[in-house]
């Protein structure tokens, strides 16, 4: 069949020969087309409709999270108006695939597999690419919510930009850098080793993960594999690093008193303090291999040897 019935939702999923079937529309109750692919719909298909295009291609350098709240909007106001909705793409696989799983990832507050399986209920032959299926797990991790200021969704652009600009190799443009002076009384900074400037916070530290066959999550040989292993962050006696033991790299997003030496252009370089000019780290657009073992692009970092860890404390009531 060209089109399904989502279970429990007034929403239909198909592909684009799902438009040829007007007489199967109307008898499906549709109001409302959602279509999400990059070429034209032809007019008379849409023209009995409230109709929504979203441009966008099945392709993995492609920000469908960037599309959410738009198709969420239009998806909303048709169920309020009490009628039908059909999203479709080319096939009814992936980007249709991915706009109803992350609908019913928010209404539900449920991860993507379990949004995913109840979508193949009915069409079984659902299936966000491989980039989708990131960018659905980041949309969980940033509390159903699509938001610039949400961690994951800023990285996952920063990432995405650096990629596509190395491979035509050139630097990316950067239209936001974070700041030193946003801390919320509880991060940690980092400071130069030097003359103490304050450098980043840990609202700003790209976290990584080295790679290591690790047991599987909540068990106690997990715990005991992430206190003993690559991963374990006690540097000293009651000293507790906001980093691996064996990392040697602060990974950052950019800070705005990097931002003369990263809008060179340069594809890679150097950090002096802003303060003390003293070198406090680099930076490589495609990306750096951190020493222990995972690679972070893009790789702009401070050296852990450069700089102090300064954490915040409650001064005594009096």
């Amino acid at each position: 069949m060209a089109m399904h019935k989502i279970p429990d939702y007034p929403i239909y999923i198909g592909s684009l020969l799902a438009l040829q079937g007007q007489r199967s529309i109307k008898e499906a109750g549709i109001t409302h087309i959602l279509s999400i692919l990059r070429d034209d719909v032809e007019p008379r298909l849409v023209a009995d409709f409230e109709h929504k295009q979203i441009q966008l291609d099945d392709d993995e350098e492609e920000d469908i999270l960037g599309v959410f709240n738009e198709c969420f909007e239009f998806i909303d106001e048709g169920i309020a108006k009490g009628g039908n909705v059909l999203v479709h793409c080319i096939a009814g696989i992936s980007r249709s695939g991915t706009i109803c799983t992350a609908y019913i990832m928010r209404n539900e507050k449920i991860s993507a597999p379990e949004a995913i399986e109840k979508i193949r209920q009915s069409r079984k032959i659902v299936s966000p690419n491989d980039s989708f299926r990131e960018q659905l797990d980041i949309f969980e991790k940033d509390g159903f919510v699509v938001d610039d200021t949400k961690e994951g969704y800023r990285r996952w652009k920063l990432k995405k930009n650096a990629e596509l600009a190395t491979a035509a190799g050139s630097a990316p443009v950067l239209k936001d850098y974070s700041s030193t002076s946003e801390v919320d009384g509880k991060a940690t900074e980092l400071r130069c080793k030097k003359c103490r400037c304050p450098l980043a916070t840990t609202n700003t530290v790209i976290r990584h993960e080295p790679p290591t066959n690790l047991p599987p999550p909540n068990t106690r040989a997990y715990y005991e594999a992430i206190k003993a292993g690559p991963y374990k962050t006690t540097v000293g006696p009651g000293m507790i690093s906001i980093i691996g033991q064996s990392c040697m790299h602060y990974f950052l997003e950019p800070i705005r008193w990097m931002q003369p030496e990263l809008e060179r252009g340069e594809l890679e370089g150097k950090f002096e303090c802003p303060k003390c000019k003293t070198k406090v780290g680099s930076y490589r657009w495609q990306g750096m291999k951190c020493t222990c073992g995972a690679w972070v692009t893009p790789g702009i970092s401070l050296q852990r040897g450069r700089v102090d860890e300064v954490r915040p404390f409650a001064l005594p009531r009096a």
